[in-house]
């Protein structure tokens, strides 16, 4: 009986550490699809910038490059819709450091699933960086409605559509 020896329980083991575990097909499309749209949104931004369009968001989204279409496309129009309320609440969290500035759009894109998207499914880097500062941005947005008066998001994001209306 000397050659078996014994083991440690599998289910301690499984239990330190749930993190390795392999991402599921959701968790995988979720994550491509992010970056699909940061994709997108970044050629969208840099177009307007220079006043020049490359192409519409969705001759964009619908290049052959692009593998998840319908949440892409979702993803950037959603995104866009909250942007300046977005930039708002990245610039006043003061989460940004010079790594992640370079990734702007991606950053968009989590913070648009962290403060109003499903953020179910959050894998990767940004996705993590941002999930630790979670608190953080939700008080800046809270701060954000208190100082333009607002009482609910979609109260803002009518002031941002009508800047006149809520004067």
């Amino acid at each position: 009986m000397s050659r078996f020896k014994k083991r440690p329980a599998a289910t301690s083991a499984a239990a330190e550490k749930p993190e390795n575990r392999r991402p599921s097909s959701a968790d995988r499309s979720a994550y491509f699809a992010r970056r699909e749209a940061a994709k997108v949104l970044r050629t969208v931004l840099q177009g307007d910038a220079k006043r020049r369009a490359v192409g519409s968001i969705k001759s964009l989204v619908y290049s052959p490059s692009v593998r998840n279409k319908r949440g892409t496309f979702a993803l950037v129009c959603e995104t866009l819709k909250y942007l300046s309320i977005i930039k708002e609440v990245l610039g006043s969290a003061n989460v940004l450091n010079s790594k992640w500035k370079r990734q702007g759009e991606l950053i968009y894109i989590v913070t648009y699933d962290i403060l109003f998207g499903q953020a179910a499914s959050l894998v990767g880097d940004a996705e993590k960086f941002l999930l630790l500062r979670k608190d953080a941005l939700q008080s800046a947005l809270a701060q954000l409605l208190v100082r333009k008066g607002m009482k609910d998001i979609k109260d803002l994001t009518a002031c941002q559509k009508f800047p006149g209306l809520y004067a």
